[in-house]
């Protein structure tokens, strides 16, 4: 389980955004601090080193009551280059 980020605010058409630490790949589950599942990533958008992440609410839960709370998600890539640089 990897901190995805933390949930800024409800769009217009009832989804989460989430200003990530990484970037997830579509269709992943985010869960909150429990391992419920909150939804699924639907779009990820902004810059590559601070995305944004559209999750689509999948349960009967309040979303006025996630922001402001840290969500989580399972196996995510590192984002940026990362490695290093070779040498000769």
């Amino acid at each position: 389980m990897k901190l995805l980020g933390e949930v800024q605010e409800v769009s217009f058409d009832g989804k989460l955004i989430v200003k990530g630490v990484c970037a997830p790949q579509p269709r992943e589950t985010v869960t909150d601090n429990r391992r419920r599942p909150l939804g699924r990533v639907v779009r990820v958008f902004g810059p590559v080193s601070a995305p944004y992440i559209s999750v689509e609410v999948t349960g009967d839960q309040s979303l006025l009551s996630a922001v402001g709370k840290q969500v989580y998600v399972e196996g995510v890539e590192e984002l940026g280059k990362g490695g290093k640089r070779r040498s000769r």
